[in-house]
């Protein structure tokens, strides 16, 4: 097997007059030793954000061997601009500490997280990096640039997330270059932005699959007492001094949103909400005290990205009008939604948020407990799609693993050497929701 890794250089804007300043991508990739394949399969990490090189680079030496036999041909991945080992950085490990002896809310905390945001924004500048180049339509030119780079005729592209959105930018961009498209929770150009109805649906299948058809009236039973009554606990710190902490409906809301990516995370709520109806904040405390104490932005390239493809007017009301009643209001878009004059006015248009239309072989798998990138998402995206192929993972959420499910892994195999799948779901192992 052999491993290479190194850097392509690519314009930081394309497109504009006078000299342009370049950067450089981290890129990874493994092949056989010996190999030189035509077709290579790349694989877009989501976020955005997150470090392509590290998903392989992590890999242990069996799992790289099996990652190559089930492709079928090389993989690549890159640190996409601004992230990772790419240059330059746009990270942003600062914390903000929240304030604790106040419910949390975004009136409380967008304030501190705007001037943070708009300090970052202006020291990028005085960098001379142009944060406006740092959006969906550059790195999906940044990915026909690396296919290129390395000498491949065509690539499968494989987003997950974020990655997904890639995927689809770079199809419309570059058809020519893409031979299969396999989309892992998958988020359409209008989809940045998530509507909170699809969040409470998914919150009720939840419900149903813990045995615990009440829960949602449980969790609006628990935000509406907070909303009237914050509550002061107090409790040890990681370094054991005591602290206290006012919680408040948002404060709750704002973490199951988060929750419900992870299923570990996810099996805790019907225990969780119970405890906190019978007054029980014990289990919830020290997560709103990291939560707050903790709180970075993390990553200027992860608002750039995500603003500059934001959300259609129509969207957009949608989600204003659905978050007045929705169990979470709209705690699921915090604080991207809010945080859109502190960074420079990016916005791709109309145009970028139209459905992809592309004949490009398609794989689309979406799990139906995913609150983030759910089933909604794949069947509005597959309309412009004719030769996509939805498969529902029952008991999946945002995050289940892809490559190492025995139940998954037969299907990428058949799409990937053109073989007709016939199954519309797969199930996974029941999530494991504590009693």
């Amino acid at each position: 097997m052999e491993i290479t890794t190194g850097f392509v250089r690519v314009a930081e804007r394309r497109g504009v007059a006078g000299p342009a300043r370049n950067i450089d991508l981290a890129v990874i990739r493994l092949r056989w030793a010996g190999a030189a394949n035509t077709l290579a399969n790349m694989v877009l990490a989501g976020g955005p954000g997150d470090s392509g090189t590290q998903m392989l680079s992590g890999a242990s030496d069996g799992q790289a061997a099996a990652l190559l036999d089930l492709m079928g041909g090389d993989v690549i991945a890159f640190d996409q601009r601004g992230t990772g080992r790419s240059r330059p950085s746009l990270a942003l490990n600062d914390v903000t500490p929240l304030p604790l002896d106040v419910p949390g809310s975004p009136a409380a905390w967008l304030p501190l997280m705007a001037r943070d945001a708009h300090r970052a924004a202006t020291r990028f500048a005085a960098a001379d990096i142009r944060l406006l180049s740092y959006n969906t339509v550059e790195n999906a030119d940044d990915v026909d640039a690396i296919r290129r780079a390395l000498g491949y005729a065509k690539i499968n592209l494989w987003g997950r997330s974020y990655g997904s959105h890639l995927a689809l930018a770079t199809v419309r961009r570059h058809p020519e270059s893409v031979a299969r498209l396999i989309l892992v929770g998958p988020e359409g150009p209008d989809h940045t932005l998530k509507l909170p109805s699809q969040t409470d649906a998914v919150i009720g299948r939840i419900a149903e699959r813990a045995g615990v058809p009440r829960l949602p009236e449980t969790m609006r039973v628990v935000f509406d007492r907070l909303r009237r009554s914050p509550v002061t606990i107090e409790f040890a710190g990681p370094g054991g001094e005591q602290q206290k902490v006012v919680i408040g409906a948002f404060d709750v809301q704002w973490l199951t949103a988060q929750a419900i990516a992870d299923p570990r995370a996810m099996a805790t709520l019907p225990v969780a909400f119970r405890e906190m109806a019978a007054g029980d904040f014990s289990r919830i405390g020290p997560l709103v005290l990291a939560a707050r104490s903790g709180w970075r932005l993390g990553s200027a390239m992860k608002y750039m990205m995500d603003l500059a493809s934001y959300a259609s007017p129509s969207r957009l009301r949608t989600i204003r009008r659905e978050s007045r009643r929705a169990l979470l209001g709209n705690a699921m878009n915090f604080p991207i939604l809010d945080l859109r004059t502190a960074w420079p006015r990016a916005d791709l248009g109309a145009d970028y948020r139209m459905p992809v239309r592309s004949g490009v072989p398609t794989l689309i798998l979406v799990g139906d407990l995913d609150a983030r990138t759910p089933v909604e998402n794949a069947r509005e995206i597959a309309v412009t799609l004719p030769n996509a192929k939805i498969v529902i993972v029952e008991n999946g959420a945002h995050q289940f693993d892809l490559f190492g499910e025995a139940t998954i892994q037969p299907l990428l195999r058949d799409f990937l050497r053109d073989r007709p799948i016939g199954v519309d779901t797969v199930r996974l192992p029941a999530i494991p929701f504590q009693r």
